[in-house]
């Protein structure tokens, strides 16, 4: 999908790298607007990720696969001290039937019937790194909560595209986020981007989810959901690029 985010740091260097990049400010940085200032301290990381299961969530769900992104708005004119926000959407199993459309036209016409369940964490908290040389390592903190939902849907046998979907559960829980990675410059010019290799270990709550058997179709077209419960701890390794002004 896109490209990556993992370690290095000392925090004298990230000092003086601040102070160092204060004092090379011009005075037209000073007089720029607030839009292009905003602009300036603000960047954007877009990831593929695989997300790790731990503890008791593992026993439940296996690996899951998805995309993520991060905002970070720089706080001093170094960007060694960021405000980061995360969101990203992860896919950890489900299963997939064919069926007629109806009773109506039987089996003539078939569909597909697909259940998926997702995790989708969103964060928020604080980064430090250091923003020079060939490789940036950072660190990040911060809380927010993780949402779980598991959604049916419905697309013909020869479609790419569903027209018909129904959620089936819903649940979230709170989480506390702690992590790290590498950034690495691959091209540099009014937009800069960086390779950004890291990884996140999120301490989430317990939650009622659902997984793979959760689901049974009963007779009649009923169905029964049994949802499981437990901490939702998990790792969440990432790949991606993140550019900047």
């Amino acid at each position: 999908m896109y490209v990556s985010s993992i370690f290095r740091a000392a925090l004298l260097s990230l000092v003086v790298g601040a102070s160092a990049s204060a004092q090379s400010a011009t005075p037209a940085d000073s007089s720029s607007s607030p839009l292009s200032d905003f602009l300036r301290r603000s960047s954007v990381s877009i990831s593929a990720v695989q997300s790790r299961p731990q503890g008791a969530f593992a026993e439940r769900v296996g690996l899951g696969y998805g995309a993520s992104g991060a905002y970070l708005f720089r706080l001093d004119d170094a960007g060694v001290l960021s405000l980061r926000a995360d969101v990203g959407i992860m896919t950890y199993g489900g299963d997939s039937r064919r069926s007629m459309l109806s009773e109506a036209v039987g089996n003539r016409v078939q569909v597909r019937v697909e259940t998926s369940n997702y995790i989708v964490p969103v964060l928020f908290g604080v980064q430090l790194a250091r923003q020079d040389g060939m490789v940036r390592p950072y660190a990040n903190v911060g809380g927010g909560w993780q949402a779980f939902f598991t959604e049916s849907s419905v697309r013909g046998t020869g479609d790419l595209y569903e027209f018909a979907s129904t959620t089936n559960h819903s649940a979230w829980a709170p989480a506390w986020v702690a992590g790290g990675g590498l950034a690495m410059p691959v091209y540099s010019g009014k937009t800069s981007v960086q390779l950004d290799l890291g990884a996140q270990y999120v301490a989430g709550g317990r939650a009622r989810y659902l997984t793979t058997g959760s689901i049974v179709d009963l007779p009649g077209g009923a169905i029964r959901v049994t949802p499981v419960e437990s901490a939702t701890h998990l790792v969440v390794v990432r790949v991606g690029a993140r550019i900047t002004r």
